[in-house]
């Protein structure tokens, strides 16, 4: 009870730019654990997990803002569809391999938005919702 009541006013709290972080986040946490069922032979598990982590990644792709630095947010876009798409394909084909690749788009996507978050975080014009926001998210 406390750890979701934690969890809420830290979500209730956090930033746009941090709010993308804590998907990212869930997708990644996610994905390892199903990759680590599939690899021990946990079908069952697996499914629920990949289904979570996929949940995760069609929030992010849902959250991108076409109508701002399309070119990015296309590219963007493709990479979280290629990570949709491959968890989707490890829970038919039960490959530990594809939820890896997955992983891969996730895990870089994650580093390259926690420094700027840093930078974000850094910025007092950030903080008051000034310029230096991140535009891709709607």
């Amino acid at each position: 009870m406390a750890r979701d009541e934690y969890l809420e006013a830290r979500v209730m709290t956090a930033a746009p730019h941090q709010l993308h972080l804590m998907v990212v986040d869930g997708a990644i946490r996610f994905a390892r654990q199903a990759k680590q069922a599939l690899e021990v032979g946990d079908l069952e598990t697996a499914h629920l997990h990949l289904n979570r982590s996929r949940d995760f990644v069609s929030e992010l792709i849902s959250g991108l803002d076409k109508n701002q630095a399309a070119d990015i947010t296309e590219r963007v876009h493709f990479l979280f569809s290629f990570a949709y798409r491959n968890l989707a394909l490890a829970d038919m084909e039960r490959e530990p391999r594809m939820v890896k690749d997955a992983l891969r788009i996730l895990e870089m996507h994650r580093e390259t938005w926690r420094m700027l978050c840093d930078q974000l975080t850094d910025s007092p014009r950030a903080a008051v919702g000034g310029e230096g926001g991140f535009s891709m998210l709607s």
